[in-house]
């Protein structure tokens, strides 16, 4: 049996190329032979000793190579810091996480494949956004009950907030749109961000 370290080598090196044959060919297209010439292994079948199938390999290639994973896992442990303070700092991290080639591959590959396949939305889902809808929402809340935003459905307010860094990223990845290419991710997060507090802030302030 290989040692630990040189398993969890082996594992990384399936998991990317997995994400290269999954970007390249799609996730129904990529055989285990596309992945294994990727990762550079020899047999196929060695995929199975440290993935249980093609859907287990996808969510752990989402799980550990997309860049939002760890944002959603700093969502999730949002304290009570003012919104003024958090959403901006918040903001910053993902404009950064937008512009990063790992973001846009695995990004075009959940587009392109929740449609057909509902399970693996459903899988998707588990890893990120459904996670940091509700990490938000109830960060939002939160904020709601202490005063410092306008009370709302929690639910609808984190989509407010998502909702126009989602249709940026679907129009620059996916249609290619020279407008929103244009764009720079940051300056997009930080109005989209300062629109939203101007629209949230209590009494109508």
């Amino acid at each position: 049996m290989p040692p630990r370290d040189e398993t969890e080598q082996r594992r990384q090196q399936i998991i990317d190329g997995a994400l290269d044959a999954f970007a390249r060919l799609g996730f129904d297209r990529a055989t285990n032979r596309d992945i294994a010439r990727a990762a550079g292994i020899a047999s196929p079948g060695l995929i199975y000793h440290y993935f249980k199938d093609k859907t287990d390999l996808l969510y752990q290639v989402i799980r550990e190579r997309m860049p939002l994973v760890p944002i959603v896992d700093a969502v999730e442990r949002l304290g009570d810091e003012p919104p003024e303070v958090v959403l901006p700092r918040l903001g910053e991290r993902l404009a950064q996480a937008i512009d990063q080639p790992l973001t846009v591959a695995i990004g075009k590959i959940v587009i392109g494949e929740v449609l057909r396949h509902p399970q693996l939305a459903r899988v998707i889902n588990e890893i990120g956004p459904g996670r940091a809808i509700n990490a938000l929402a109830a960060y939002l809340a939160r904020q709601m009950e202490l005063g410092r935003l306008r009370r709302t459905d929690p639910q609808i307010a984190a989509r407010l907030l998502i909702g126009p860094l989602m249709a940026y990223f679907f129009s620059r990845e996916v249609l290619n749109q020279p407008e929103a290419r244009a764009i720079d991710a940051r300056a997009m997060t930080v109005e989209a961000i300062a629109h939203f507090l101007r629209s949230m802030a209590p009494n109508g302030q």
